[in-house]
This record gives C-alpha cells, structure tokens and sequence, in this order.
C-alpha cells in the first residue's frame, strides 16, 4: 500500500468515526418517548405523594428539563408560588389527571378528575441516562 493510500484509509476512518461520535450524541438528546403512559406529557397535572410531605395527596406537574430529566413541582399549600420541587425516586404514589382540560395543576385534587395510576420508577426511566438517579433535589 502506497503512502497516498494509507492517507486515503486514514481520512475515511477518521470520518467514520466522527459519524458514528455525531449519531450517538444525536441518539442520546432526548428521553425515549415511547416509556411514557399515555396522556402524560411535559406540564402534566398529577397528584403526588411523597414520604418527605407527609402522606396525603398534593396538586403538582410533571416537567422535562432541557437535559432530559423529569422532575415533579408539587404545590403542598396549593400555592403556585410555594412549589417543592420532587424527583420521580421521591414519589410513594403517581396518578395523572384525566380531565379535560385539567384545573390549574396547583389547585386540591379532587376525585371527580378521574386518575390515572402511574409508577414513579416509569417517570425516571424515560429520563435521560444523564440525570442524577442518586442525586437530591431540593
């Protein structure tokens, strides 16, 4: 193999693999839709419980941050305002709001909406592999 050859190999392996760096970046950006239950989507109304707010049910939503990772804004005083913010590994108990169109997502949840249970572990693993499963939010 002659020098100008070997530079030829050289320039398609050095392509191939910032093609194959450029498609795994591309794969990773956004968590993979199809894990979600139907009817949730970013700014959901759901109703949550979790040990650190006491065992009742508390108004809240669901959001995707930019990076990919779901957390849960829970409104203990039905205050938009005074949110505590949740990850899904915080959560006893997810239900997602049937009605339509929900109530303002900090308003107390009653049972007429209708409710559909959700478990928090599904929440986080449609998050982006990146998102911190042992870090706490505050």
């Amino acid at each position: 193999m002659n020098t100008g050859s070997k530079a030829v190999a050289r320039l398609h392996s050095g392509l191939l693999w910032v093609v194959a760096l450029w498609l795994t970046e591309w794969g990773c950006a956004s968590p993979p839709p199809w894990k979600l239950p139907p009817g949730l989507s970013n700014g959901s109304r759901v109703r949550v419980v979790a040990s650190r707010l006491g065992e009742a049910w508390y108004p809240g939503r669901v959001l995707l941050s930019t990076d990919g990772c779901w957390t849960i804004q829970a409104a203990v005083t039905h205050d938009p305002e005074a949110i505590t913010i949740l990850a899904p590994r915080e959560l006893t108990r997810l239900q997602v709001s049937e009605a339509v169109p929900p109530p303002d997502w900090w308003v107390v949840p009653e049972n007429a909406e209708g409710w559909s249970e959700m478990l928090p572990s599904d929440l986080e693993q449609a998050a982006a592999p990146t998102c911190g499963r042992g870090r706490r939010t505050s």
